[in-house]
């Protein structure tokens, strides 16, 4: 038994450190203002979100299936913005924010395993986006102004 149980152990703890995603299922809550995530072999739940604020109902994967993202409508008197766009890292469950922003966020996704894209509506028909990496320690804040040296715009064909 003792072994059986080595074995199981050392099979969850492989699948956990090189593709977390395949045991631990992420879903937005009922309410629409939580973040869970469940470890499906053994049911276990934790709430990953730390507002009670909405979250958009997309949940987004980095390409290796380590991260995820999510937005989270937070309103933050220091930034004075709405949207945070919040990532987490399966391996431990810490969520940390990548980006801070105004109502004309509007979405986000992986580029790459470490690069998330930000776009932000920037007037009627255009849109602009801004690609952040995920290992800078401090969250990119967007400004009212838009800077083209921070910000692209996208093409459309």
């Amino acid at each position: 038994v003792f072994v059986l149980l080595l074995i199981v152990f050392t099979i969850c703890a492989s699948i956990w450190f090189f593709a977390p995603a395949k045991i631990i299922n992420i879903y937005r809550g009922e309410d629409e203002r939580n973040i869970w995530a469940e470890i499906m072999p053994f049911g276990i739940q934790r709430e990953i979100s730390k507002t009670a604020s909405y979250k958009s109902p997309n949940v987004h994967w980095s390409p290796n299936k380590r991260f995820f993202s999510f937005s989270d409508f937070v309103r933050e008197k220091i930034y004075d913005k709405e949207w945070f766009v919040k990532i987490v890292d399966l391996r431990s469950l810490k969520v940390k924010t990548i980006f801070v922003g105004t109502d004309k966020t509007s979405g986000h996704k992986w580029i790459s395993n470490n690069v998330v894209r930000v776009y932000v509506n920037a007037g009627t028909g255009v849109r602009i986006y801004r690609d952040i990496d995920i290992n800078e320690p401090e969250p990119f804040v967007a400004v009212d102004h838009k800077d083209p040296k921070y910000w692209v715009p996208e093409k459309t064909f």
